[in-house]
């Protein structure tokens, strides 16, 4: 029963600890390995962390890299966002596997537009990734994610109105 006291104490102190720091001092969790610095900085009510932007949303920029039927997965930081990107992928398929070499990973066959990969990057640099970066079998990460063989491209935000835009069909 001691025992129990004492980790009991030591949840609540860390508990608390965490809750000052995300309050008063939220930069601090930065220094911290990821993904721990991106779970304590959202669970605290912070904003995206700064190697998220919003620059792919602008309006200025998102008609240069979507086109008309896309489907972005817009949810909450820790909501199952994977698990929405699997089933989506499985509407888009209609539960087939024909296509299953496209979806060597949900990373690669959904690109995530908010993350720039690095805390110094920019979507500029991001977006040229997203079309030259090689990976699986010599082949191009675009061949999966904008695969003429998929009736829809989908993306993947942790943005919400009004940052990511809502469109219906011919971009109105």
């Amino acid at each position: 029963m001691a025992i129990l006291k004492k980790v009991g104490t030591i949840v609540l102190g860390l508990a608390i600890t965490i809750g000052y720091v995300g309050k008063f001092q939220r930069h601090l969790f930065m220094n911290l390995p990821f993904p721990l610095s991106i779970i304590l900085w959202a669970s605290t009510g912070g904003p995206m962390p700064p190697y998220f932007s919003d620059d792919a949303w602008k309006e200025d920029e998102i008609d240069t890299w979507t086109k008309d039927g896309d489907l972005v997965v817009a949810t909450g930081v820790k909501s199952g966002t994977t698990f929405m990107l699997y089933c989506i992928h499985q509407i888009r398929t209609k539960g087939t596997d024909s296509n299953d070499e496209l979806f060597p990973d949900v990373s690669i066959s959904t690109p995530w537009p908010d993350l720039v990969q690095s805390r110094k990057g920019s979507w500029a640099e991001q977006k040229n990734r997203y079309n030259t970066t090689i990976v699986t079998n010599e082949r191009a990460m675009k061949e999966y994610w904008d695969s003429p063989s998929y009736p829809f491209r989908i993306f993947k935000s942790h943005f919400a109105p009004p940052v990511l835009p809502v469109r219906k069909k011919d971009g109105k």
